[in-house]
């Protein structure tokens, strides 16, 4: 295992969901908890999309559609990521966002020299998540200018890729290395595949422990599946707790028959429903993020067709109480779960870490299909926005219009 991971692949653009499967792509390195986001936006993604000066996308939306249009018109788009030990990065001086901005433009024409795009032809987008343990960079990229279709790249390209990074990031540290063997001759670039094989070897016995918990986590992993979430890092212990504990209490006010669905539960078991849910907003900001995300995706949408305040707001309660209700229809799906458990289970449902575990569980499935939501919905708008001409349709503007000419005459 490597002190440096680089990771690629890219879908096939003849397959009939590539298109969409990139812009979703864009969408969830961008944007999903973890993703460390630029200041005041909604989104992380960065890059260059034509030579010049690496900057700050205004909406990750834009570089997707563009990745989505391009997937259409039979061009590759190569999914990456680039990962160190959270020391690792420390010691290279990876502590901040931009410090991870500015490493991954100085290595860019690494990974598209390797793949022959030329510098002036490479458009990419990178999002840094700063997650426990592995602090790692997702990088999408493609050559603008590409005619032919490619459907397979050969495994020691991204090898090749790993250890030129290797060479690159670590100069110092091998030259250091190669001093203390006494094979440092003239320079970095004399260094072969053995020399760096023998410098991991070298990192790998100063912490086999952390070396051992880095592997597990990349060794059966590609850059698509490290985006799944981390049970770390994204819910707190103490609201994974307190969560367990009302799962547990509202099971005691389910009704004895009939089926578990929100519409068919009286008021007064609604209600305590509705707190669960209002609670696991307020503790996990993540969730809470989520739902805020899919609500204004719904609502770039309605915008479409109606540009009036007073009906906007209803739209928004609408959507909030939509993305409410689906949080309540699956934390009574724990409740089933609860109850099917006491009547099969051999030991108690009430130890607690079985409590612990469904209540976690439960978070995560949560945080997951919020976010499938909300790029359902941003791929809605999108095609809607298409058809319609631009961000408010013909109707959605008539209504402006004919509502401030009212204003006016008013006045």
């Amino acid at each position: 295992m490597s002190a440096l991971i680089y990771k690629q692949r890219f879908s096939h653009p003849n397959h009939p969901k590539t298109a969409v499967s990139n812009y979703v792509h864009i969408g969830y390195i961008a944007t999903r908890p973890g993703a460390v986001r630029h200041e005041n936006m909604p989104h992380g993604l960065f890059g260059k999309l034509q030579p010049g000066q690496i900057h700050a996308f205004d909406s990750w939306q834009e570089v997707a559609r563009i990745a989505r249009q391009i997937s259409k018109e039979g061009k590759n788009m190569y999914r990456s990521v680039i990962s160190f030990r959270t020391e690792t990065a420390q010691e290279l001086g990876l502590n901040s966002f931009s410090e991870w901005q500015q490493y991954i433009e100085q290595h860019i024409a690494t990974l598209a020299a390797h793949n022959r795009i030329k510098t002036e032809n490479l458009c990419w987008a990178a999002a840094f998540h700063n997650e426990k343990d592995h602090p790692h960079l997702h990088i999408v990229y493609w050559d603008k200018s590409q005619t032919i279709m490619r459907n397979f790249t050969h495994p020691e390209i991204p090898n090749r890729i790993r250890k030129q990074l290797i060479k690159d990031t670590f100069a110092y540290k091998i030259k250091e290395f190669c001093m203390q063997r006494d094979q440092f001759k003239s320079g970095i670039t004399e260094v072969t595949d053995q020399m760096i094989e023998e410098f991991e070897a070298y990192l790998k016995q100063l912490n086999p422990k952390t070396f051992k918990a880095f592997q597990s986590r990349f060794q059966n992993e590609d850059e698509d599946s490290l985006l799944h979430f981390p049970k770390h890092h994204l819910v707190e212990p103490t609201a994974v707790k307190e969560l367990a504990r009302q799962l547990f209490q509202l099971r005691e006010q389910m009704p004895k028959t009939g089926r578990l669905a929100y519409k068919l539960l009286p008021a007064e078991v609604k209600i305590s429903v509705d707190a669960v849910v209002q609670n696991s907003l307020q503790k996990n900001h993540y969730l809470s993020q989520m739902v805020e995300d899919y609500v204004e995706a719904k609502l770039q949408l309605s915008k479409l067709y109606t540009s009036d305040p007073d009906n906007l707001k209803k739209q928004r309660r609408k959507y909030q109480d939509e993305a409410e209700k689906r949080i309540a229809n699956r934390v009574l799906t724990s409740i089933r779960t609860i109850i099917k458990l006491e009547k099969e289970a051999d030991i108690s449902i009430w130890q607690t870490h079985r409590q612990y575990a469904m209540a976690e569980q439960l978070l995560l499935e949560l945080l997951s299909r919020m976010e499938s939501l909300f790029m359902e919905a941003q791929l809605n708008y999108d095609d809607k926005a298409k058809i319609m001409g631009g961000d408010l349709s013909k109707l959605a503007k008539k209504e402006w219009l004919l509502r401030h000419k009212d204003q006016g005459m008013e006045r």
